[in-house]
């Protein structure tokens, strides 16, 4: 089941689905950072947040990273992420809106 294709009409540069140990499952559009970068690079953040949210008491939920240039935004659901690359300006609040759709479907894997 292709889970990301949503995320392309919304102008999304890049995107992934991965597991906890940072493998791609799939992934959306091309450039850089390449897809098996983007999926690892998440999973480590993911994995390394995890002590700080524990002594938050919770867990990571979502993240963002910002550059000059561009946004990646991330959700944690279960023992998956999703992540998608955006340029800077694009409307953050409907694409975030649609991976926590997709992430309603991915729960079900």
């Amino acid at each position: 089941m292709a889970y990301l294709e949503t995320l392309a009409p919304l102008g999304v540069k890049r995107a992934v689905l991965t597991g906890l140990d940072g493998l791609v499952i799939e992934a959306l559009g091309r450039g850089a950072p390449p897809a098996e970068v983007l999926a690892a690079e998440l999973a480590s953040l993911a994995r390394h947040m995890a002590p700080l949210a524990e002594a938050l008491s919770g867990e990571v939920r979502r993240f963002t990273l910002a550059t000059d240039q561009q946004e990646v935004l991330a959700l944690k659901v279960g023992e998956y992420i999703l992540g998608a690359v955006i340029e800077r300006g694009m409307d953050r609040k409907a694409i975030g809106q649609e991976l926590s759709r997709i992430a309603l479907k991915v729960q079900g894997l």
